[in-house]
């Protein structure tokens, strides 16, 4: 068999598979509604817990951020309880009582650039090499949202 004819023979090999398989999708039932992906179920969930905790989409995205950086030493719910708080002199403050709520300006300096920046405990690390601006950001909404919480 010549190189043209084997060329000829695979395509028409090609049209008639993908002949069949469309015929096959029509007979199934294809044209109906497609299922939704499977990462959706997930991100409907995520949505859920946010909408849920009555946080924006950044104060969420600083929960995480929160939960991953800081809870070590404030705690999963920032009440200065974390599991580390113990062996700290000072301890952490407890981000949750509203009197303790700094401005955005200056919770965005001690994320950034340690609580030694703002004359506190040298213990808390800086945070600024290792974060991007917008987390940075997101931990400072999700931050001043732990006392509003509290305050209502």
């Amino acid at each position: 068999m010549s190189c043209r004819e084997r060329v000829g023979t695979q395509r028409h090999m090609c049209r008639s598979a993908l002949v069949a398989l469309l015929v096959t999708a029509s007979l199934t039932g294809c044209h109906q509604k497609a299922a939704a992906p499977p990462g959706e179920p997930m991100l409907a969930a995520v949505r859920g817990d946010q909408r849920a905790a009555g946080l924006t989409y950044a104060e969420a995205q600083g929960r995480l951020l929160f939960q991953q950086y800081c809870a070590t030493c404030h705690g999963d719910e920032g009440k200065g309880d974390g599991q580390n708080a113990s062996n700290l002199n000072p301890a952490p403050p407890d981000l949750t009582a509203p009197k303790a709520a700094p401005d955005a300006v200056y919770l965005r300096r001690v994320i950034a650039q340690g609580s030694a920046a703002v004359g506190r405990s040298p213990l808390s690390p800086p945070w600024g090499r290792s974060l991007r601006a917008q987390e940075i950001d997101d931990l400072v909404l999700y931050c001043r949202a732990l006392a509003r919480r509290k305050s209502k």
